[in-house]
């Protein structure tokens, strides 16, 4: 599948999850950090994952989809993650079936985030231990202080000289 990366606001995005244990906890703490209402659904959740939520149903529902920004399907049950993304595309909601990349409309990426610097790699869903391994490897070349680089660069940008913009960027990564 070729996937095109795009950023996209997801700040008070309505999350149904759909899964309560150790996977469906990883997606949640992914997303938490970005403000998203996180709608869990499950038999059994895991305490931090409902620490997380905003609301947890303890079965799930299609009703539970509806004004929902983007799905997950995070169980170990295949019928209800196929029953899942089903009822999301039934409703035009983008649906990631977790362990199911021909499911998957979107992919998580393996992410680095340094202050408002998002950077993600992805394998198209073939391979993520190698997206990880390859985000390792990022990480450990970028400096640690790229979040207050990018606040710097936020202002010399404002400041609206160019020539100045560009060298002092071109200083403060050098110096990193």
């Amino acid at each position: 599948m070729k996937c095109f990366p795009f950023m996209h606001e997801i700040e008070g995005a309505r999350v149904v999850l759909v899964g309560g244990g150790n996977i469906a906890l990883h997606k949640a703490q992914r997303l938490a950090p970005f403000g998203v209402q996180l709608i869990v659904c499950a038999h059994e959740v895991l305490p931090e994952l409902t620490v997380l939520a905003h609301a947890v149903y303890a079965e799930y529902a299609p009703k539970f989809l509806d004004g929902a920004s983007f799905s997950i399907a995070a169980t170990d049950d295949r019928a209800l993650n196929a029953r899942v993304c089903a009822d999301c595309r039934a409703r035009h909601i983008p649906v990631n079936c977790v362990d199911d990349k021909e499911n998957c409309d979107f992919f998580f990426p393996a992410l680095i985030v340094r202050g408002e610097v998002s950077i993600g790699v992805s394998t198209g869903g073939a391979s993520p231990l190698l997206a990880a391994l390859l985000r390792d490897r990022i990480a450990r070349a970028l400096p640690e202080n790229l979040g207050e680089i990018v606040a710097r660069a936020e202002q010399l940008r404002a400041a609206g000289d160019r020539e100045a913009y560009e060298r002092e960027l071109c200083a403060l990564l050098e110096e990193s």
